[in-house]
């Protein structure tokens, strides 16, 4: 079905129908429940979601063996982001998932010494994600500290991390 067959459907539907209709969607189709819960949903329900994707993201990069630890789960993460971008009804909101990211792989990279391609193209695409959007918000103040942080860290290797620590010295520094 396209969009145009769509609306003539919903154009013949009388507004108790359409009612119903929205309802059944709601109930059967757990998309459109989580839509709605981010868009209408109160900051304590849309919390809760991102306080489990940050459960999640943490998840993603837990280890039992530090010897040998196990690879992160960089595409998992990736897709837990996409999905809260699809679902996030304030882009603001975003800025705490991507500095989280960045902050866990950030972690998992210099407890275990663990270096890649992917989790370094991670920890710098999040971060500069999160830096476009607090720039772009006008949130420096609230984030400033938390960047800073992340930069003393990310000092490891400024090699590796150069495109992110030049934004950073460009929006907070200048």
């Amino acid at each position: 079905m396209n969009k145009i067959t769509f609306k003539k459907h919903l154009e013949q539907l009388e507004l108790d129908d359409l009612k119903e209709e929205l309802m059944n969607l709601f109930t059967k189709i757990q998309g459109v429940k989580e839509y709605y819960l981010m868009e209408l949903g109160n900051d304590k329900q849309r919390q809760k979601v991102y306080d489990k994707a940050k459960k999640d993201i943490t998840s993603k990069y837990a280890t039992k063996s530090r010897r040998r630890p196990r690879r992160p789960r960089i595409q998992k993460v990736k897709n837990i982001i996409k999905t809260l971008e699809k679902e996030s009804s304030l882009p603001y909101e975003l800025i705490d998932i991507y500095l989280h990211n960045t902050e866990e792989a950030l972690d998992f990279m210099m407890k275990f010494r663990f270096d890649s391609a992917p989790l370094r193209n991670s920890i710098n695409g999040t971060f500069i994600k999160a830096l476009n959007l607090i720039e772009l918000e006008l949130m420096k103040e609230e984030y400033r500290e938390r960047c800073g942080k992340i930069t003393n860290k990310m000092s490891y290797a400024p090699w590796v991390f150069e495109d992110g620590l030049v934004l950073y010295k460009r929006i907070f520094l200048s």
